[in-house]
């Protein structure tokens, strides 16, 4: 039988720890949603580098409050 969870108790290790989510890197993963779109500037790039590289040290390292 299916078990229903509430989505306020679904977080990502949830995902992680239960059907094995894994992060893919790889920058041709979801290409069809980077086609035909306008150029990034270099500016634009690095910003962009330091968000990802914000959300996956999230998603690997949560706020301790998170949790509570």
């Amino acid at each position: 039988m299916t078990q229903t969870l509430p989505a306020k108790d679904v977080n990502i290790r949830y995902l992680i720890d239960n059907f094995g989510l894994q992060k893919n890197q790889d920058e041709e993963f979801f290409r069809e949603w980077q086609d035909n779109l306008p150029e990034l500037t270099d500016l634009e790039k690095q910003l962009l580098d330091q968000v990802k590289a914000g959300f996956i040290n999230l998603t690997d390292y949560p706020p301790v409050l998170e949790n509570v």
